[in-house]
């Protein structure tokens, strides 16, 4: 631990970067693997996809009791019993002959896995140690899962060499590797006088749940993981129709990583600056941008719109974690932060299940890229209305 609790070099930060990277960043690399996997398994888009929906279905189910476990009792133990799973499900992965055994095992234990080591288990660690920072390192600890996509060329070079079974294996390799990692650097127990300042009064958690703050804030975290999903599952695939090479769909998708993980921490930061609600609506405000681009390199397959594609709709991705991590002091004392968080994660969760699914399933029966982005563009202006909605309860509350 450094002096100085708010110092970025604190190395509990920089290991739930790590960890993050490493098992939130699976389901976000799935697009890299979903080519091999359709040659090996067989099957329909959808249900191959299903893999990437079952890990973040459980690990949304997972969500609130790993938030009150993290804060409750010994966050080694937890974050340790995570990184086994998700490594277990790897390993079993590989074993697997047929396409349910193989969501079985990297789908249900790796959710199980995520659901343990993942940004609502991680919540109550930055917000123990960071307050007027808070935003900025929720950001970067966040980014981790991001950068999952810039390591998609290095990915897809490992699945080339080894086969996607090798590929698995460094996986294996890594999470392991984090293990002693994290019984020497995370503490045993977190202190409960640490946590986000709540603006309003403190409500009990039927009260806090029932209120349009806590359903708006829902709808906010639950659909920019489905509109993404619905986005980039079948990128590798979209572009190669499109002439792009196998390396260069996986390049765009790695520097769409680079941009994720530095638009986390840039929304930390700037919601630190000018708040978290103005923040949401200038990520939505991208996201649109980048979904329209999208749907224009459908009509004019031209690299220039491609990248202004990746630029748009990877600088916001995930940011919306970060904000409401920020938002959620709003309507939750400290002491109920982790739960609160958890419970909104849910949804986060579920809409991160249902995109890729959804992806895969609307073009089996349409067999069009066009309607999963208009979808996509659909969700988004949902999700702006419900931040508007966020927005003007909070200063009726606050009058």
């Amino acid at each position: 631990m450094t002096a100085d609790r708010e110092s970025l070099a604190n190395p509990r930060l920089w290991l739930a970067f790590a960890t993050m990277l490493l098992t939130s960043g699976i389901p976000n690399a799935f697009p890299v693997f979903f080519p091999a996997l359709l040659e090996e398994f067989g099957g329909s888009r959808g249900a191959t996809a299903a893999t990437a929906s079952l890990f973040w279905l459980l690990a949304a189910v997972l969500a609130p009791v790993a938030g009150h476990w993290m804060s409750r009792f010994n966050p080694r133990r937890v974050l340790s019993t995570g990184l086994i799973a998700v490594a277990a499900g790897l390993a079993l992965g590989t074993r697997a002959g047929s396409l349910p055994a193989f969501l079985l095992a990297v789908g249900g234990l790796g959710g199980v896995g995520l659901g343990l080591t993942g940004m609502v288990a991680h919540a109550p660690l930055i917000s123990h140690d960071y307050t007027r920072r808070r935003g900025l390192a929720t950001g970067i600890a966040f980014s981790g899962s991001m950068l999952a996509y810039a390591l998609s060329p290095g990915i897809q070079w490992a699945i080339t060499a080894l086969g996607w079974r090798g590929a698995f294996g460094l996986y294996i390799a890594a999470l392991a590797a984090l293990l002693p990692l994290v019984w020497w650097i995370h503490p045993c127990r977190l202190a409960t006088d640490h946590g986000p300042t709540a603006v309003l009064p403190r409500p009990g958690i039927g009260s806090m749940v029932a209120s349009a703050q806590f359903w708006s804030l829902l709808v906010v975290f639950t659909l920019p993981p489905l509109i993404g999903y619905l986005a980039i599952t079948q990128h590798a695939l979209y572009f190669r129709t499109l002439g792009l090479s196998a390396a260069e769909a996986s390049f765009l998708l790695g520097l769409g990583g680079l941009l994720a993980a530095g638009g986390r921490a840039l929304a930390g930061w700037l919601a630190d600056r000018i708040g978290g609600a103005p923040a949401g609506f200038v990520s939505f405000g991208a996201t649109l941008l980048g979904l329209l681009l999208l749907l224009a390199v459908d009509v004019w397959p031209w690299r220039l719109l491609a990248y202004g594609y990746v630029f748009f709709m990877f600088l916001p991705m995930g940011s919306r974690a970060t904000i409401v991590a920020v938002l959620v002091g709003r309507i939750a004392p400290p002491e109920r932060y982790g739960l609160a968080f958890g419970l909104l994660a849910v949804g986060n969760g579920l809409g991160a299940a249902l995109g890729p699914w959804l992806s895969g399933f609307l073009y089996d029966v349409t067999g069009s890229y066009a309607a999963i982005y208009l979808v996509a563009l659909g969700f988004t202006l949902v999700a702006i209305l419900a931040l508007v909605i966020f927005t003007r309860s909070a200063r009726r509350k606050t009058t």
